[in-house]
């Protein structure tokens, strides 16, 4: 049975990942956090997209956590002897104590939710578990993106190892930050790649010219990774960032 990331090519998840560790390396501060938390553990399970492990120099402890128990036994399996902590959850329900996380990487996680007050649940709870001073790093599905509706589509009919739920714009996304008693401290955009289309073209070049296929796929990433420069990159970008420090009580 094909593991569920089978249609994520080689090259993209390499690109995934080091677009993630820039972003994430950028807005961690050069001191060492105690605890780092990543709310998804679907790329340490079974994509080459992983990045939580390249994330060791920046905390004393990483921990993951996912919905799905089958995910966070693969995961554990993947790292082997040096696992994470790692366990099964609902984003809303962490049995993780109050203002006890550093740090917490919410990777594509809290656009997996129905409703716009299940997306808020989350947050909120993301936020309980998370010190004072301590810091927020979301990526979300960005909805302005044209493909993304597509892609939303094929996951309706079942066609994705996942489902796509509720996501919002960064204006949305740093509103409900900042409600949620948090301080936007930068935004950024992530992917630039045609999602949905470049997949099936990626899986025709492979399929067409076996291990050549990497020159033209790399050319392409590479074109693709300058629309990150231009104006329009709020319609072209895959995800939408946000970095938000939790307020401390005074």
């Amino acid at each position: 049975m094909p593991a569920p990331s089978w249609y994520l090519d080689p090259a993209v998840a390499e690109q995934k990942r080091k677009a993630h560790l820039e972003l994430i390396r950028k807005w961690i501060p050069n001191a060492r956090a105690a605890r780092l938390l990543k709310t998804d553990l679907f790329e340490e399970a079974y994509g080459r997209d992983s990045f939580l492990d390249d994330l060791r120099p920046h905390a004393g402890a990483l921990l993951g956590v996912d919905i799905s128990s089958v995910t966070v036994e693969r995961a554990r399996r993947s790292f082997g002897d040096g696992c994470a902590p790692f366990f099964a959850a609902d984003l809303r329900r962490l049995a993780i104590r109050s203002e006890s996380i550093d740090v917490i990487v919410s990777n594509s996680s809290l656009d997996h939710f129905d409703t716009p007050g299940e997306f808020r649940e989350a947050l909120g709870e993301l936020v309980r578990v998370l010190r004072p001073g301590g810091l927020l790093i979301v990526t979300l599905d960005n909805p302005w993106n044209p493909l993304y509706h597509l892609l939303r589509l094929t996951s309706r009919v079942g066609w994705t190892p996942y489902p796509l739920g509720h996501t919002t714009t960064q204006a949305g996304l740093l509103r409900s930050l900042r409600a949620a008693g948090l301080e936007v401290t930068d935004t950024g955009t992530l992917i630039h790649n045609p999602r949905v289309l470049s997949t099936l073209l990626f899986l025709f070049l492979r399929r067409l010219l076996n291990e050549r296929a990497g020159a033209p796929i790399g050319v392409l990433l590479r074109l693709w990774e300058k629309l990150e420069r231009l104006p329009t990159r709020r319609f072209t970008a895959c995800f939408i960032a946000a970095c938000a420090r939790k307020i401390p009580r005074e």
